[in-house]
């Protein structure tokens, strides 16, 4: 999957392709410290684009890719950002083409 980040004033922006995925099954999770986790898995196994589960997983220090057969939802991708963020504001849209466009604020300080 490519995906590109980009560090705007307010804000991150994440694109990803995850083609032959539908909306309903991708999933976009994000925590404080800056992590975001791009999970999907196919509800039709005997799928036209020919997707099966599987895992893969991006180490955070060697940045070794790991790819595993597996049945229960995959990950796609780790992202990890470069500072706090705010993972209440994340927001994520799912195009029909397959390209998946996140928008991550950063953690506003507490006053």
């Amino acid at each position: 999957m490519l995906h590109r980040l980009t560090h705007l004033k307010d804000c991150f922006e994440v694109y990803a392709l995850v083609p032959g995925l539908l909306r309903e099954e991708v999933r976009v999770q994000s925590d404080p410290v800056g992590r975001l986790v791009i999970s999907g898995q196919p509800e039709q196994l005997d799928n036209p684009w020919g997707l099966s589960p599987f895992k893969k997983v991006q180490h955070p220090t060697t940045k070794l890719k790991i790819n595993k057969l597996d049945s229960k939802p995959f990950v796609i991708k780790v992202v990890s950002l470069p500072s706090r963020i705010d993972p209440h504001q994340t927001s994520a849209v799912v195009t029909l083409h397959g390209q998946l466009f996140v928008r991550v604020p950063f953690e506003q300080p507490s006053l």
